[in-house]
């Protein structure tokens, strides 16, 4: 959320569980990525995203900003595309 108020998250991608209960926690998140921009995915777990994330603990949203010369460059840009495309248009 630090990135998306900062207006960091421009070049990434916002990662949101599915199951986050109360959803009041999440509800806020796809609003602030449309607003700023950055392509959003529902993932089903936020057990699944903590791990992905590479923590132990439940996760509810991550964002994946890449850094200058980052080895993945390539394979987020495909991945950001497929991302752009699933999102709603308004």
């Amino acid at each position: 959320m630090k990135a998306l108020r900062k207006g960091q998250g421009a070049k990434g991608i916002c990662i949101i569980a599915g199951d986050i209960s109360p959803i009041d926690v999440i509800t806020h998140v796809p609003i602030l990525c449309e607003e700023h921009d950055v392509p959003y995915i529902f993932v089903p777990s936020k057990h699944d995203l903590g791990e992905a994330a590479t923590t132990k603990r439940p996760t509810s949203c991550v964002m994946i900003i890449p850094g200058d010369g980052w080895k993945f460059q390539d394979k987020f840009d495909e991945l950001r595309k497929k991302v752009e495309k699933l999102m709603p248009s308004y």
